[in-house]
């Protein structure tokens, strides 16, 4: 697809850049798309669709549960320049519907959401904003374009951090931006020249090198995933397990289990518990990102900063631990996890039976 490759203007480097051009023409071909901003992070990418998209009085809807520092910057927007936010609790697309007001411009969602794999539905989103006219936007990070295309359901605009599994190595940080509409493209692109957000060549080359990978990554990532869940089901039929297959919507949104990618959670019933496992783990640790070779966890009950985050209304149990599952040796991984399960429950029933009375 021929896209935005057409006079670039190379002549300074805020502009556009011909490595830059090259990443985002291999992006384009990966998400079926006529156009792709390469930007320097994730949240520059949805800053940009903020900035480019939305302007004073306009109104945005999005899902409590999204990363909380998009809400952040949302809330920014609101006090500087005029922004109306309806942040929903509930996912289903009437709740998207009870929440549209007339000067409601964009519905901004990730699907599933991440961590708690919250189901939300992009082809019915996809017919409620044909039906009123608002500009649908997925952050797409969590599945990438090899196993969710947003944009070929409907979608106006999909975002993506690539630091995570598209570059795949946890040495880029940067962000893209596709769409479909030339009129959406036009306004994304003047304001990434306009404010120089554009995505650095040394980190575009490296993510094409992440590129040439990416589905032989997935397919291992997803292939250890089912590994492990595999092993908890059979040896810890007790404990709560979420993943990108076990969704209600992951059919209709173009997901199939034999493809997706590394993610999973483990619930565990406590916030005390789900730190007992981070800390018992030693060949997965602990981070904030995912997506990388190597596996990496994050419980967001250890590490949110009290008053800050109210997990449970963003539908994020205090006991759920995210496993980004890399690229070792199942059995390696199973290995780990499975030591940590054993020690966090040996440690939570002694503790409860300290306590008892």
């Amino acid at each position: 697809m021929q896209g935005n490759t057409e006079m670039e203007n190379f002549a300074y480097q805020r502009y556009a850049n011909p490595t830059v051009s090259i990443l985002e023409a291999k992006f384009r071909a990966l998400e079926h798309c006529t156009y792709s901003l390469a930007v320097n992070s994730g949240m520059t990418a949805c800053l940009l669709v903020f900035r480019a998209l939305l302007k004073a009085g306009d109104h945005i809807i999005v899902p409590h549960s999204i990363f909380y520092e998009v809400i952040d910057q949302l809330n920014y927007e609101a006090s500087q320049r005029g922004i109306e936010i309806s942040i929903i609790d509930e996912y289903a697309a009437v709740a998207f519907e009870a929440a549209i007001r007339p000067n409601t411009k964009m519905i901004f969602i990730e699907a599933p959401t991440n961590p708690a794999f919250l189901d939300i539905n992009i082809p019915s989103l996809v017919k409620l904003c044909a039906k009123k006219n608002i500009i649908l936007v997925v952050d797409n990070t969590f599945l990438t374009p090899v196993c969710q295309k947003p944009l070929s359901l409907g979608a106006a605009v999909t975002l993506y951090s690539i630091t995570k599994h598209i570059n795949g190595h946890g040495d880029v940080m940067g962000g893209m931006v596709s769409t479909n509409d030339p009129t959406l493209f036009k306004a994304l692109k003047y304001h990434r020249e306009s404010a120089g957000l554009i995505l650095d060549p040394f980190s575009a080359w490296l993510t094409i090198r992440g590129l040439r990978t990416l589905p032989l990554r997935l397919k291992k990532h997803t292939d250890n995933a089912h590994a492990v869940i595999a092993m908890i089901r059979e040896e810890f039929p007790q404990l709560e397990w979420r993943a990108v297959w076990s969704t209600k919507s992951a059919q209709a949104n173009g997901i199939v289990s034999s493809l997706h990618t590394g993610l999973i959670a483990i619930v565990f019933p406590s916030q005390q518990a789900g730190t007992t496992f981070v800390r018992h783990l030693q060949l997965i640790r602990t981070g904030t990102t995912f997506g990388n070779i190597e596996s990496l966890c994050y419980h967001y009950g250890s590490f949110t900063r009290e008053g800050s985050t109210d997990l449970e209304k963003m539908g994020v149990p205090y006991g759920l631990v995210r496993i980004s599952v890399g690229l070792e040796d199942s059995e390696d991984i199973n290995t780990d996890i499975r030591r940590a399960l054993r020690l966090t429950a040996q440690i939570t029933t002694s503790t409860a039976t300290e306590l008892t009375p």
